[in-house]
């Protein structure tokens, strides 16, 4: 006998076809709500962490205010009580879904129909407790663009550069203060390259353009979060960080609560080999997370401006280009255009995605003048200047492109750090291999002076992490040469970088 499946799609009728891929998925996206009775839906995933849960869930139902919501509840197979008390809520739009087994955080979804989400859709863990204001500030943001695709609050025990520390020491102290910081504010709406994703607004018409499940299940260890934003950045839509919202992540990441250090670092490995091989050789770190901040502190504003350009070489997915565009948010100048020369194509796309299609070139370094006929406020030369085979050429080429006010910043990597100290003692086996072109910042900045530019050093950067042998090791050394002041040589040893900017 056979089964009969009908769909009833009469509903989803667009009255006038669009060219546009974006107005389509919008369209689309925007059929039949009338089947939907709320604007958002909030979708909370929970398992076996009842009493997060249940602060998480009454956080919702008191906190989220001036948002028509519906809540689709996930049980992932919980043995506590989950399911009984999801049951037991008394709220009126509500939808349960309960899976028998925990087969991870990725699969549930696979079992929801994208019809049954409203216009707008939040994904809250069990362990977010949300504050005032926390839904309509990112909805406000959301709407303010319609290629905001994805908007996430910034929060307590996370990485990536989202944490605030709003220090409380009870709940309701930690809701008095959230309800001082989420005050909405378009110069805290960053955009960004990456973005842990805890308690995410997505649009629907996103939506449509990732699919459902939303995590790649591929990704069964680490880094989901970031092949989203890249999914999301790669779908022609922003990722945004809500700086002026914040929510408590109620869960000790720092601490590895629940977690298994060696598993979780085997876990990590993993994920970012897979990430890397996704997304053919992009790593989610070093490539996304390439932060200038000695840049910022320095960028000259010029009053009364409205739009601002910006030029980045090699600053691989481009996030020293973003933060300033971010940056300058908070000076009121929301009209930043971005540009990108790269002499690695795999960071092309991305860079796309950032700066427009028709703003981003590739090709080898001594060429990327030919390609800009506008001059630009900001130029950032990513990789360090010395490890270029015609370092001054490279420089004078940049300068040309520079406004009158214009600045251009670039970075010198240290050739005389303590890898290379060790290496001259004999150490071969810790040398730090890159190469660069052997200059001393005093060398640096003194040719540069020559030129007749005008040239500020900013600061050095010392090394993240060094073992404390290989100090010890260079101190004996050093002792042994019989170095007059050991600290201050060993001090200097440490930089790993010389930050510069350089004007006409």
């Amino acid at each position: 006998m056979s089964r009969l499946i009908e769909i009833d799609t009469s509903l989803m009728d667009i009255e006038q076809n669009s060219n546009d891929i974006y107005e389509t998925r919008h369209k689309y996206a925007s059929v039949n709500m009338k089947k939907v009775k709320s604007d958002v839906t909030i979708c909370i995933q929970a398992y076996n962490n009842i009493e997060k849960t249940k602060q998480c869930i009454e956080s919702v139902i008191k906190y989220t205010s001036n948002v028509d919501y519906d809540l689709l509840l996930i049980d992932n197979g919980s043995t506590d009580g989950t399911f009984e008390y999801f049951k037991s809520l008394n709220y009126e739009k509500i939808t349960i879904l309960r899976l028998t087994k925990n087969r991870g955080s990725a699969l549930p979804l696979q079992f929801v129909n994208i019809g049954m989400f409203s216009e707008y859709v939040s994904f809250l863990s069990g362990d977010i407790v949300v504050t005032s204001n926390w839904l309509d500030n990112m909805i406000t943001i959301a709407k303010s663009d319609p290629r905001i695709g994805m908007v996430n609050p910034v929060s307590s025990n996370v990485s990536n550069h989202q944490m605030i520390d709003l220090s409380f020491s009870n709940p309701d102290e930690m809701q008095e203060k959230a309800a001082v910081f989420n005050i909405s504010n378009p110069q805290k709406w960053h955009e960004k390259l990456r973005i842990v994703t805890l308690a995410a607004l997505y649009k629907k018409e996103c939506l449509f353009a990732l699919g459902i499940p939303l995590s790649d299940i591929g990704f069964a260890h680490d880094f989901g979060d970031d092949d989203i934003s890249f999914r999301v950045r790669r779908a022609g839509y922003k990722c945004v960080l809500a700086k002026d919202t914040w929510v408590h992540h109620n869960h000790d990441v720092f601490n590895m609560e629940g977690k298994d250090i060696v598993e979780y670092r085997e876990s990590l490995e993993t994920g970012r080999n897979n990430f890397s091989e996704k997304y053919f050789g992009v790593d989610a770190w070093n490539d996304t997370n390439f932060f200038i901040p000695e840049y910022l502190s320095v960028l000259n504003l010029t009053e009364n401006c409205d739009e601002k350009t910006v030029l980045g070489i090699d600053t691989r997915c481009g996030t020293p280009i973003l933060e300033i565009k971010n940056h300058l948010r908070n000076y009121d100048i929301f009209n930043t255009n971005c540009f990108a020369y790269t002499t690695d194509a795999k960071y092309f796309i991305d860079l796309q995605t950032i700066c427009g299609i028709s703003n981003v070139y590739f090709g080898e370094i001594n060429g990327f003048q030919d390609y800009f006929n506008s001059s630009f406020d900001y130029i950032v030369i990513g990789n360090d200047i010395n490890t270029y085979s015609e370092p001054f050429r490279i420089i004078d080429s940049a300068v040309k492109l520079l406004k009158k006010d214009g600045q251009l910043f670039v970075s010198l990597k240290n050739t005389y750090d303590i890898f290379a100290f060790l290496n001259m003692t004999g150490r071969t086996d810790i040398y730090n291999s890159c190469h660069a072109i052997n200059y001393t910042a005093e060398e640096f900045f003194g040719k540069l002076l020559q030129k007749k530019y005008k040239v500020s050093f900013i600061s050095a950067r010392n090394f993240e992490s060094i073992d404390k042998s290989v100090v010890t090791n260079a101190k004996n050394c050093m002792h042994n040469l019989s170095v007059e002041n050991v600290n201050e040589a060993v001090f200097r040893l440490m930089s790993e970088r010389y930050y510069f900017v350089i004007s006409i």
